[in-house]
């Protein structure tokens, strides 16, 4: 079996420099001040025979740490051990799965089909969302005392779509918009915000009119009373874990065989970080290539895909 040995990065330092860089009047806080011993025990610097990946959901210091405890689960299970890729701002997950830097990725669709269509990638799971099922939803949103009723009124505002790969944040927003008769030249600007907290805090603080979300972001934050939903999507297939071409079956069925049975609310909720706030709070169930083909022909008629 190949085995890399990879340095974790310092999640301290990662910490510090989120806390310490300038940020932005950020209006909605949605992260906790843990210690680094309640996100990864043991020593920061270690060797990793596997490195788990991830797209920007949340806050940095929340995506890594949701990662890092499923992957200080999977240690428990597979008897390997899993380490974290902390990308660059100049790196994606998809590079990183095609080039043998990551191993296995949290991914929503439009990742996993890039990595597919560029490399084989393959996806082995699909979250389960609170409702049980293994599909999602995107929202589009605006702030709670905004005029705006309808997506029609967007036409001549502004508007932030997440990352640009993002299935939630862009993809499905996209084809909402189409299904609505809103082309992108109809908004005065639009921007990508880089994830879906930053969305969040562009439309609550009035940066932008409106934004495209994650359902349960959007859902959360307007049963708190910071934002309204003028639309939410139909179900597709929820986001899901994928694993690069260059893995031996060996080492996939171990890891498939673990997740299908991972238990968030069970017996495994203390070994999680903030597991309800993902897009698989009930867990996995097997996932398969053909499930994604009306997404595929969406992510291709908007140039998401190279051919």
């Amino acid at each position: 079996m190949r085995l890399k040995t990879l340095r974790f990065l310092l999640l301290t330092s990662l910490i510090s420099l989120v806390s310490c860089a300038p940020q932005p009047d950020l209006v909605v806080d949605l992260s906790d001040n843990l210690s680094e011993e309640s996100v990864w025990p043991g020593a920061a610097v270690q060797t990793a025979d596997w490195l788990i990946g991830y797209d920007p959901r949340l806050e940095p210091k929340d995506d890594v740490r949701q990662v890092a405890s499923l992957g200080k689960w999977l240690e428990k299970r597979t008897g390997a051990s899993f380490g974290v890729f902390i990308p660059s701002a100049e790196e994606n997950i998809v590079d990183g799965l095609c080039t043998g830097k990551v191993d296995f990725a949290v991914v929503g669709t439009v990742s996993y089909l890039q990595a597919n269509d560029q490399c084989g990638a393959s996806i082995l799971v699909r979250g389960r969302n609170a409702e049980g099922q293994d599909t999602y939803r995107a929202a589009i949103i605006v702030a709670a005392d905004s005029p705006l009723q309808t997506l029609d009124d967007l036409r001549g505002q502004t508007f932030a779509f997440g990352a640009i790969n993002s299935t939630q944040g862009h993809l499905i927003p996209r084809l909402m918009l189409q299904q609505a008769g809103l082309d992108l030249e109809d908004f005065r600007t639009y921007i990508y915000s880089g994830s879906h907290t930053a969305t969040a805090n562009a439309v609550t603080s009035h940066r932008v009119d409106a934004g495209a979300l994650q359902d349960t972001l959007a859902l959360e934050l307007a049963q708190r009373g910071l934002v309204r939903i003028l639309a939410l999507s139909e179900p597709y297939p929820s986001s899901g874990i994928v694993v690069a071409p260059d893995v031996p079956e060996l080492m996939i069925e171990s890891v498939l065989k673990s997740l299908l049975q991972l238990a968030p609310t069970g017996a495994d909720a203390p070994d999680l970080y903030q597991w309800w706030r993902t897009e698989m709070p009930l867990g996995f169930v097997r996932a398969s290539d053909d499930e994604y083909q009306e997404l595929r022909q969406i992510a291709e008629t908007i140039g998401l895909l190279n051919h």
